[in-house]
């Protein structure tokens, strides 16, 4: 049986290096390209046409949500594992939402990282550990008794502040670590919740209900 096929995604090469070593460790799969943004990524997997993407977030040129969502569109049959820092749940949602098959923390061993991409060829899926805590946690609070279906999801509080504090698409989606086409979705499920039509309003909604964020961490 032929190794499974692997293109590696990050935009810094010392990452790349390291996972290209360790996956040299491993008979059963083999690095078949490497890409050093989203947008390198999306045409080195239409060209080489891998099994698996391990796929970078924060990227420039193109997010790894957006890569994600482009990878699995044209190519159905490739499975995406996301490799990043980032263990937020509405991250991880929006990837998900995307098409990745499994998200995996950047603190991994050689052993999870193998477990992981025997996942993706078995047609499975796979969390971190705690990604899957960061999950459950975000779930239990995320809707209390008694709220109704309008309310607005973590991601979409972060969009409103931001928004409220001047902040442009690209800024938002450069702090959110998304695609700029993805914060407008989220502006625009937002406005429909809300029943707002314009910026000065979700300012008012947000300033009537106290929110606050430290915009410049």
């Amino acid at each position: 049986m032929p190794p499974v096929r692997i293109l590696l995604v990050d935009d810094q090469s010392i990452i790349l290096d390291g996972l290209e070593a360790l996956i040299g460790q491993m008979p059963e799969f083999t690095v078949c390209g490497r890409a050093g943004n989203g947008k390198e990524a999306v045409a080195q997997a239409k060209t080489l046409k891998p099994d698996v993407v391990l796929m970078d977030v924060s990227m420039p040129e193109m997010d790894g949500v957006e890569a994600t969502r482009l990878v699995t569109r044209a190519l159905p049959r490739t499975r995406v594992l996301v490799l990043t820092m980032y263990n937020n749940p509405d991250l991880v949602r929006d990837l998900m939402d995307a098409g990745a098959s499994g998200y995996l923390l950047k603190n991994t061993g050689r052993k999870e990282l193998h477990e992981a991409l025997t996942a993706m060829a078995a047609g499975e899926r796979y969390f971190a550990g705690p990604v899957q805590d960061a999950l459950q946690e975000h779930r239990a609070g995320e809707r209390k008794p008694g709220e109704q279906g309008h309310t607005l999801t973590k991601r979409e509080k972060e969009v409103v502040l931001l928004i409220a504090a001047g902040c442009t698409t690209q800024e938002i989606a450069d702090r959110l670590f998304l695609s700029p086409a993805t914060i407008e979705t989220h502006r625009k499920n937002i406005f429909h919740k809300l029943d707002c039509h314009n910026s000065a309003a979700l300012v008012k909604y947000a300033l009537e209900r106290g929110w606050q964020m430290d915009i410049g961490s």
